[in-house]
């Protein structure tokens, strides 16, 4: 279905003030097998036009994938680590996300999902990130 999207991302490079980008766009939201899928696409504000990104939420486990002037997919499991290829136009590197909690409470007609992560580089912490998606349905 047709849905309203917010999506707000905190970053907090070791300790300096946060950096938040908040974005309210149109997408799509639709129940799968496992759980639900929200897809929308990335604008300017995000520093990301031309990237369009899919959110699989599943039941112990979410994956981000982005694909376009960004390409990334990133799998967050609570409690885990798991590396990715972030490939952007400028170069490639190797990154790391650890999942801190996922917090999901989704339904037919939308809900919120909330990630908090970190992400390593070289094993060192790079960034400590919290994202939150807002969905509405729209009829």
């Amino acid at each position: 279905m047709k849905a309203l999207i917010t999506v707000s991302g905190v970053q907090d490079f070791n300790g300096t003030a946060d950096d938040t980008v908040e974005l309210v766009t149109d997408g799509v939201y639709t129940r799968t097998e496992d759980g639900f899928e929200i897809y929308y696409l990335e604008s300017e504000l995000t520093g990301l036009a031309g990237t369009a990104t899919r959110v699989e939420v599943r039941p112990n486990s979410v994956t981000v994938e982005r694909a376009g002037t960004l390409n990334a997919c990133m799998e967050f499991k609570p409690g885990q680590k798991s590396s990715f290829l972030y490939d952007t136009q400028f170069g490639s590197a190797t990154l790391e996300v650890e999942t801190r909690k996922i917090n999901a409470a989704l339904d037919d007609f939308g809900g919120e999902l909330c990630i908090d992560y970190v992400v390593n580089m070289e094993h060192t912490v790079s960034s400590k990130n919290k994202l939150k998606i807002s969905v509405k349905g729209l009829r």
